[in-house]
C-alpha cells in the first residue's frame, strides 16, 4: 500500500502541485497511492501528527511516498535517525520521487540485489536527509547575519509592531525553512526584510 506524505509551509496550492505531481508518478508505475497525509508543520519540527498518524497506519511492506527528502525531514541527523529507525521498525520503505534510486521499492526487484539495494538506498536518503539540514542551518546563518547588518545600519528598532505583523513573520520563518528565499519569503507575504530579522531576533 503507498501512502503519500505532503509537508509544506505554504498554502493549498502547493500541496495541490506536489499531490498532482505525485499522483501522475504512481500512475506512471500502474500504482495508486491508497490515502495522503498532509500537514503544514516546518521539516525541522519532530512534532508532526500526520507523519505519525501514517507510521501508526502502515503495515510491513508499505510505501512512504514523498516528493523531496526534505518534506520529510530537516531535522538534526540523530533526531533523523531516529524517525528513520521508527519507520524501518514498520517494515514501511521510503521512496521519494526525485530520488530515482529510491523507486525500486515500487517493483518486483530481484531478491537477490536487495541488500545492496537496500545499502544504496538508504545511503542516498541519509544523504538527503544531511543535505535539508545543512541547507536549513544555513538559511538560518544568513538570516542571523541579517540581523546583525540591519543593526549596524540602524534598520533594527525593536519587536514587529503588532500581532499580525508576528503571523506574518512566522510564516516567512516557515518559508524560509522550506528552502525559500528571506527575500522572496517577505515579498509574499508583504514584510519588510528589517521587520523579519526583528522578528527574528526577538526569538532568540
Amino acid at each position: 500500500m503507498i501512502r503519500a506524505y505532503l509537508r509544506a509551509s505554504t498554502n493549498e496550492q502547493d500541496s495541490s502541485r506536489a499531490k498532482q505531481e505525485l499522483r501522475e508518478f504512481v500512475k506512471s508505475k500502474n500504482l495508486q497511492i491508497a490515502s495522503f497525509y498532509q500537514e503544514n508543520i516546518s521539516g525541522t519540527s519532530a512534532d508532526r501528527p500526520e507523519l505519525d498518524r501514517l507510521i501508526d497506519d502502515s503495515e510491513d511492506g508499505d510505501v512512504l511516498l514523498i516528493e523531496k527528502m526534505d518534506r520529510l525531514t530537516r531535522l538534526p541527523f540523530q533526531v533523523w535517525e531516529t524517525l528513520k529507525g521508527r519507520i524501518k521498525a514498520k517494515g514501511i520503505s521510503i521512496v521519494v520521487l526525485d530520488q530515482p534510486m529510491t523507486h525500486q521499492s515500487l517493483s518486483n526487484a530481484d531478491v537477490s540485489v536487495s541488500a545492496i539495494q537496500q545499502a544504496l538506498t538508504n545511503f542516498m536518503l541519509d544523504l538527503g536527509a544531511a543535505m535539508a539540514r545543512d541547507d536549513y542551518e544555513t538559511r538560518q546563518k544568513r538570516a542571523q547575519q541579517g540581523i546583525a547588518k540591519a543593526k549596524r545600519e540602524g534598520r533594527y528598532k525593536g519587536r514587529p509592531v503588532n500581532a499580525e505583523t508576528a503571523q506574518k513573520c512566522r510564516t516567512v520563518n516557515l518559508l524560509v525553512s522550506d528552502g525559500e528565499t528571506v527575500s522572496a519569503a517577505c515579498k509574499a507575504q508583504g514584510v519588510g526584510r528589517a521587520t523579519y530579522y526583528k522578528y527574528l531576533s526577538a526569538q532568540h
